[in-house]
């Protein structure tokens, strides 16, 4: 095989994508495997299997930077992805929990449905807001 050129901007970012899907579909099996290798051994998982995720995703990021780069780009793009999407997600909890428990007294039995609409409302922001990211990275 020999490193892809790229002729179109749209060929780039099709390989991104097919990078950023295929992290998962690479790590989720694997995590199944460890999991039903810890499974069947009693003791502490042996190194060889601990070193597995390292060893697939480094093979795979290895290959991928020598010939798809861009493939590669959008593998390490997930991780990124999926820091940025848990700490949005863990500072709108934080927040909502905060003005909930500041809201609380004045609400009492409807603290709850504050929190809810605090979430919902938030939730709604955060996936709009994926929507305009994504499509302003497309066009």
């Amino acid at each position: 095989m020999k490193r892809e050129d790229y002729t179109t901007r749209r060929g780039r970012m099709t390989y991104h994508i097919m990078g950023f899907l295929a992290f998962p579909l690479v790590n989720v099996p694997l995590g199944i495997i460890l999991w039903n290798i810890s499974q069947e051994i009693d003791s502490q998982l042996p190194t060889w299997a601990l070193a597995l995720p390292w060893l697939v995703n480094g093979i795979v990021l290895a290959l991928a930077f020598i010939l798809r780069p861009d493939f590669a780009v959008g593998y390490i793009a997930f991780i990124g992805f999926a820091v940025t999407v848990v700490t949005a997600l863990s500072v709108l909890f934080v927040a909502a929990c905060f003005v909930t428990i500041l809201s609380a007294p004045l609400t009492d039995d409807l603290a709850i449905g504050v929190f809810i609409f605090l979430m919902a409302a938030g939730l709604l922001g955060l996936i709009a807001l994926a929507v305009y990211v994504f499509l302003s990275w497309w066009s």
